[in-house]
């Protein structure tokens, strides 16, 4: 389904030939694979916390398969000193209050993703999904940009040159990135920095 998308999932059962995978048909039929993707969770349900809860995570039913993939992201990387921070969309219209509206972007709706990534390979090193105005507390402690740069960076080798743009730039991430001794360069387009990585060495 990934090769070959369809902008309905029934569609790969169809009998119209023009949209009919037989490869996939052949697999289950489409109320299986329905009921399989209805019942599919990457969490203990027993073990979610409520709504209500004190430490209630939005991202609860995914944060283990999160923790798992950045763990594996940094297992197999051998990291360059250049690395770009940017934030990415992933398309999704339904309801979600997670969901954001950015209207520049080309993917205009759906969830953002703070993302650290290679600027010699564009291997992703890390990612977090951004949940919410109310539960990062924006506000406090050097603001959202702050506490995304911080997070992405937590991993970061010593002499490391991060770029990002000037949405997560402040004197506080800039003092807290020197103690570190972590190089940042503020870019107008991030995923686009190699220029800026060739200035900075000459």
């Amino acid at each position: 389904m990934g090769l070959h998308p369809l902008p309905d999932v029934e569609l790969y059962w169809s009998t119209d030939p023009f949209y009919h995978n037989s490869v996939i048909s052949a697999v289950m039929t489409c109320r299986r694979f329905k009921k399989i993707t209805e019942n599919l969770h990457l969490s203990d349900r027993a073990r979610e916390l409520q709504r209500t809860q004190v430490g209630y995570d939005r991202l609860g039913k995914i944060r283990q398969i999160m923790d798992i993939l950045n763990k594996s992201f940094k297992d197999n990387c051998i990291e360059s000193q250049t690395q770009s921070i940017d934030e990415s969309m992933v398309k999704f219209k339904g309801r979600s209050s997670m969901k954001q509206y950015m209207p520049k972007k080309p993917i205009k709706r759906g969830y953002k993703v703070w993302a650290r990534c290679d600027s010699e390979t564009g291997y992703l090193h890390q990612f977090n999904v951004y949940s919410g105005r109310c539960e990062t507390n924006e506000d406090g402690d050097g603001g959202l940009g702050f506490k995304v740069i911080m997070e992405l960076c937590r991993t970061v080798q010593v002499d490391t040159l991060i770029a990002f743009d000037n949405f997560f730039t402040s004197l506080p991430l800039m003092e807290m990135l020197h103690q570190r001794k972590i190089y940042a360069v503020v870019c107008k387009v991030t995923l686009c920095a190699t220029p800026c990585f060739d200035n900075f060495h000459k």
